[in-house]
């Protein structure tokens, strides 16, 4: 895979590269790609969205669904290796093919609520130079570092609607799809592979960015993460659909291991799963730096 794949910055000055899990993602939407990691009792659940049955909903408050939700990550940092398997793209040829990518992400969360990421590379080694830092400000603001080592230069931007972040996602998306942007109603409850759960529509709150004004979230009664999510745009089109198939145990976390993306509007699928992971190692800030971004950048 050519560079200019994911970066095209040295062109057109817009700002690419990897993250997660979400923790992405990461991050996701988590949703992240950068691996979620959720606090949970026991087990390896495999969730499987394609039996579901479907109920009205009831009068259910979504205010503590949301809540619990939200507040399933916990740890103070992680570090997550992950492979991202490309495939699909109706924009270039050479993606007909999946392509694995190796990443590790670095998180941590500060005291004033500020979630620093780092997002490093392993594989193949010329994909280097698309290393970034993601920093989510407690007021939700987002900002994407990366270096250009040829220009010896930061790119920076806070774009949340451009696609350019992550494998044509957005800056969003690796910030857990940022509930906090929308007002939620639980619009039905199902059962999924055996598992009771919530469906939650997320409608955009006024005054806030977004590429996508309506999310859908089906979310465990048992555990309160998310199983699945659905994206819309603005012209109500299905743009994304995240779908977690397996989770796991690791130090007390429930960690998401292997998800899906279908990145609908760009016709390309990643298949993302988790390498190895550890919680709450005590990493130093200073792994989150310009200076640390370039020194791996420029090897």
């Amino acid at each position: 895979m050519k560079k200019t794949d994911f970066w095209d910055a040295m062109q057109n000055q817009r700002f690419r590269w990897i993250c997660s899990l979400s923790m992405v993602v990461f991050s996701v939407v988590l949703l992240s790609i950068a691996g979620a990691c959720n606090r949970k009792l026991g087990g390896t659940a495999t969730i499987d969205n394609n039996n579901a049955t479907h109920s009205p909903g009831a009068a259910v408050d979504p205010g503590p669904i949301i809540q619990r939700y939200r507040a399933l990550d916990d740890s103070r940092d992680s570090t997550t290796k992950l492979v991202a398997s490309i495939s699909g793209d109706g924009e270039r040829a050479e993606m007909a093919q999946p392509k694995q990518v190796h990443f590790t992400m670095f998180k941590k969360r500060n005291p004033d609520g500020k979630l620093s990421m780092l997002v490093e590379f392993t594989a193949p080694s010329d994909e280097r130079d698309r290393d970034g830092l993601i920093t989510v400000f407690p007021d939700g603001q987002i900002e994407g570092i990366r270096y250009v080592q040829s220009t010896d230069s930061f790119i920076v931007t806070r774009d949340v609607l451009s696609e350019d972040a992550l494998f044509g996602l957005t800056l969003q998306e690796l910030a857990n799809g940022q509930p906090e942007k929308y007002d939620f109603t639980v619009i039905g409850e199902e059962t999924s592979d055996g598992t009771p759960v919530y469906r939650l529509e997320g409608k955009f709150k006024h005054g806030v960015e977004s590429k996508f004004t309506r999310i859908v979230l089906l979310i465990s009664k048992q555990n309160y993460a998310a199983t699945r999510a659905e994206f819309y745009d603005n012209h109500a089109q299905l743009t994304r659909i995240l779908i977690v198939n397996k989770t796991e145990q690791i130090a007390g976390y429930s960690t998401r291991t292997k998800w899906t993306i279908d990145n609908r509007a760009r016709q390309r699928k990643i298949d993302f799963s988790v390498v190895e992971a550890s919680y709450d190692r005590d990493l130093s800030d200073s792994i989150f730096t310009r200076e640390h971004l370039k020194k791996i950048a420029s090897r």
